[in-house]
């Protein structure tokens, strides 16, 4: 009975342009990949090779099976294609806005529906102020992905990023899998498991003891003198020429790219002395903006990682530096050389040259860390300094309390100024101005990825369900009526307890 039910059936599969090929196959097809996808969602690369492989595969058979040519099957085939493409979309849309875990949360329909519709965004860098938006409509909880909710409410930064409860079983979100140059090595900010994390975190601890910072500072003097040198010529260099502008947020960089290099494993990318941006400078801002853009959409990550890097000059840049660095550790150990206190940087630690250590970390870990200083010290650092200076720029009765200040503390001039300690503890008002451009222009504007792996109550009693993406948002935070007063104005006194 089963063989005469299958007759017709394999008889219209080898009649060419059938709808039950065309049509019926590929809008079920979609309907299951779709559905399986809900227990299990397939690696990107498998993705990836099935639409590379299983296109010119199903030409060839189409070709046997109908007795057609090459144009035909190609026509046939974009059919199966268009037909299957529309039906899985179909699918998840009405999946995703109707019956999804998140469905009762609101956002915008384009968020819910794909994470692609960030992509121009990310690119232009404006997400923090689009999800800022986004929270001044809907409240405290916004649905900013097919899977990933943005939470305003600063009571829930302890349920979401502490230390125990259903925040502490989270793993990281897909954004810090983006970060890893090969796949599955990790930095220490991309580890996907926070005990991970916390197993790296030992190793780098004693790089960031107050004794180890005080062992930066005759780095740090330096090239903030070098800074200053090179914008007084350039500045007379400018008013001399054209009478234009500088600007000094380049200048800025090099400090901070430089500052970066020297302190993490020794070796500076020279552009404060050139007084120019390199070009492994501008590679390594092109990748952070695309690692931005990718980095939210998985898929689009493995096909890069296919491709030739864009950052390969950097990358090998970074590879012979971390090369030169591990045979001068190595040089240290055999002729037992004591590293001096001035001479140490982060790698010091790292290798164990300097302080308890704790492991030996393998190479490819060491390079994921060396691109994390990069571009988590330089850019961070870089912008937190312009954002600074520019709101001074147009407060000069600010300005002059800043100089009071100074001038109390170093009566002396700036060459005098090579005290850290009287910086941290004796200048409020020069901590405050710090302080209050981090809040108003945070260098990480946007949220911190964390994936929950059991339900999430938070504070308001809104349950996040498992397997969840959840973030909050620093901008929104820095800027909400709530938690500041008048938050989009910049205010240095309100961190100064007696001026409040």
């Amino acid at each position: 009975m089963d063989g005469h039910f299958l007759h017709p059936i394999l008889a219209e599969i080898h009649k060419p342009f059938n709808t039950l090929v065309t049509v019926t196959i590929p809008a079920l097809a979609a309907l299951v990949v779709h559905g399986a996808s809900q227990f299990y969602e397939p690696p990107a690369n498998l993705v990836l090779a099935s639409a590379l492989i299983l296109p010119p595969s199903a030409v060839i058979a189409l070709k046997d099976g109908w007795t057609v040519n090459t144009q035909d099957a190609l026509s046939a085939l974009a059919l199966f294609l268009a037909v299957f493409t529309a039906t899985l979309a179909l699918s998840m849309s009405f999946y995703r806005v109707f019956v999804h875990r998140l469905r009762r949360f609101p956002g915008p329909l384009s968020c819910k529906l794909s994470m692609w519709s960030w992509l121009l965004a990310d690119w232009k860098g404006t997400r923090f102020q689009q999800i800022q938006k986004m929270h001044q409509r809907w409240g405290d909880h916004v649905r900013i992905g097919p899977r990933e909710i943005s939470v305003a409410d600063p009571d829930a930064l302890v349920a979401i990023y502490g230390p125990t409860g259903p925040g502490a079983k989270a793993t990281r979100g897909p954004w810090y899998g983006a970060q890893a140059i090969t796949p599955n090595v990790y930095s220490l900010q991309a580890e996907p498991k926070i005990s991970d994390h916390n197993r790296r975190r030992r190793d780098w601890d004693p790089a960031f003891s107050i004794k180890a910072l005080e062992s930066y500072e005759p780095n740090i003097l330096r090239n903030a003198s070098l800074l200053i040198e090179q914008l007084e010529r350039l500045a007379i260099m400018t008013a001399a020429g054209d009478g234009g502008t500088l600007d000094i947020k380049e200048a800025l960089l090099w400090f901070g790219f430089d500052v970066m290099g020297e302190l993490g494993f020794g070796r500076s990318f020279g552009t404060l002395a050139e007084a120019k941006t390199s070009r492994l400078v501008y590679l390594v801002e092109f990748g952070v903006r695309l690692m931005n853009v990718v980095g939210n959409v998985p898929y689009l990550t493995a096909m890069f990682r296919m491709l030739p890097s864009p950052l390969r000059e950097f990358d090998l840049w970074l590879a012979d530096a971390l090369d030169w660095r591990i045979r001068k550790a190595e040089k240290r150990e055999r002729e037992r050389e004591v590293v001096e206190k001035e001479e140490a940087d982060v790698f010091s630690y790292l290798l164990g040259e300097r302080g308890k250590h704790h492991r030996r970390l393998r190479k490819p870990e060491l390079h994921q860390d060396c691109m994390l200083m990069v571009v988590a010290g330089s850019d961070t650092t870089s912008n937190a300094l312009a954002f600074t200076i520019f709101e001074l720029a147009t407060k000069p009765a600010l300005v002059q309390r800043l100089r009071e200040e100074i001038d109390r503390l170093f009566p002396d001039g700036a060459a005098a100024i090579a005290d850290f300690r009287k910086l941290r503890d004796d200048a409020p008002l020069l901590n405050a101005c710090l302080n209050e451009a981090l809040r108003l222009w945070p260098p990480v504007p946007s949220g911190l990825q964390r994936l929950t792996t059991v339900p999430m109550v938070l504070p308001q009693g809104v349950t996040i369900p498992a397997n969840t993406i959840i973030s909050t948002h620093c901008f929104t935070m820095h800027r909400d009526p709530r938690n500041f007063y008048k938050p989009d104005d910049y205010i240095p006194d309100r961190w100064i307890p007696s001026r409040q």
